[in-house]
């Protein structure tokens, strides 16, 4: 639970991905279960169990405590030689696993569009090549783990069987009592034991260290200590604002201005900055370069020094790729409005282009399953009748007409021009040209620089 809410306080998700996410809330957080339930309580005997047989081993012959002494230190220090190697092999391990479960996200996502244009079967082999890459470095960390334990094994021992040497000699020349030989050989074995499992459950618990380190990473993210509050917003500008992501050129947004009681559109190509403008506008991106001013009757403050959570409550989105769990349209709408009646949530559809006899089971259709009966172009149609209900001073409206006909097209620009008529603030980014020429500005985005 703390994880899922450093999330949504602060911009994990735009740096890491919901793939990456969702990996870490769930195989993550199962993979700290060894790590806590196993190498914590075997590091503790590991430290007391070996000191005190120790202890007991020199107090009966010193000679063999230095020994013990001398030949124990071997083992944490190529322990230590080769966590560094699994640590390392293990991190490639999940980097691979982050690419692979984004990959596969993004091609589920879009396989609809894929088969449409015929190229769904071409993924196989890019997929397969992901696959292979997460395969090999798995095999990486499999082969560090048994090599480093026969490598422990073998040190430990040859540690009993110098020993066991160096007792026999000392028993033919007198020396040494054979009562006090055979307690010591029946007790040296004890010494290096749990330290050799202290090896072996840290291999069993190296996804868990590796998930702990990036959970703890999205977890000790500051959460933005802004406290100002804003209301009736006129208008939003933002100075030139530029953002770098890892692997790829900088990344410029022109500067600009949307105000309200207009309808204002982002247009540009693919890759511009537009989806990521959306993420900064709505608080879930912080590190970039530049100022965002809002602006209210009350006058001007930074979008950094708001008050997220207020600041959230005070816009309405649709996603460029809508989603819902599982449940009924009805209860889907009735989330955002709880004494809403099935009559309104039937008009709120409609407004939107969605007519109950368009829908298998009018408002108990469902949603959020594998095999939801809705097509693409009426499940935007739900989520934008989603974003309607809220009351809001902002709208956010991300390819708002995609997927729907000629028709449904005329219908959702009409419910745009009505909520900029309310007085609202609202943005759209849209590439359909019939939005594009009917608009009161528009924000041309270029390409990366």
């Amino acid at each position: 639970m703390q994880l899922v809410d450093r999330i949504f306080s602060t911009d994990a998700a735009s740096k890491r991905g919901p793939a990456e996410l969702s990996l870490l809330a769930t195989r993550g957080v199962d993979n700290l279960d060894p790590y806590f339930a196993k190498f914590i309580p075997q590091l503790f005997i590991a430290s007391v169990v070996p000191l005190i047989v120790g202890i007991a081993i020199a107090y009966k012959d010193f000679l063999s405590g230095i020994v013990i002494i001398c030949t124990i230190a071997l083992i944490p220090l190529f322990g230590i030689l080769i966590g560094r190697f699994t640590a390392s092999a293990t991190q490639k391990k999940w980097q691979s696993l982050a690419i692979l479960s984004g990959y596969y996200l993004d091609l589920i996502s879009g396989i609809a569009t894929l088969k449409l244009f015929g190229r769904s079967k071409q993924q196989a082999q890019r997929l397969q090549e992901v696959g292979d890459d997460y395969r090999s470095e798995t095999m990486k960390v499999l082969r560090i783990s048994f090599l480093s334990s026969l490598a422990l094994e073998i040190i430990a021992t040859l540690s009993v069987a110098l020993m066991a040497v160096t007792i026999g000699l000392r028993l033919v020349n007198g020396s040494i009592t054979l009562q006090t030989g055979l307690f010591v050989l029946v007790l040296a074995p004890e010494v290096y034991w749990p330290i050799r499992q202290v090896s072996a459950q840290f291999h069993a618990a190296s996804d868990g260290v590796e998930a702990a380190n990036r959970i703890f990473e999205i977890l000790e993210t500051p959460v933005s200590a802004a406290s100002n509050l804003i209301s009736d917003i006129t208008e939003i500008s933002w100075s030139d604002l530029t953002v770098e992501f890892e692997g790829r050129e900088k990344l410029l947004i022109p500067a600009a201005s949307i105000k309200a009681g207009a309808v204002n559109l982002i247009a540009g190509p693919s890759g511009s900055g537009k989806s990521t403008l959306i993420s900064i506008l709505m608080g879930f991106k912080s590190d970039y370069n530049g100022d965002v001013i809002v602006k209210g009757k009350n006058g001007s403050v930074k979008l950094s020094d708001l008050d997220k959570t207020n600041w959230r409550k005070q816009l309405s989105w649709l996603a460029q790729e809508p989603h819902f769990q599982n449940a009924t349209i009805f209860e889907v709408l009735q989330q955002i409005k709880n004494d809403l009646s099935k009559n309104e949530a039937t008009q709120l559809l409609a407004s939107a282009g969605l007519e109950i006899s368009d829908m298998p089971n009018g408002l108990d259709t469902g949603l959020g399953g594998l095999n939801e009966a809705l097509s693409i172009g009426q499940r935007r149609k739900v989520a934008l009748a989603r974003a309607l209900i809220k009351p809001s001073s902002i709208v956010i409206l991300d390819e708002p007409s995609a997927s729907v006909d000629d028709a449904s097209e005329v219908v959702i620009s009409d419910v745009i021009k009505s909520l900029s008529k309310q007085g609202k603030i609202v943005l759209v980014v849209s590439h359909r040209e019939n939005l594009i020429s009917d608009v009161d500005s528009v924000i041309h985005f270029g390409a990366l620089k």
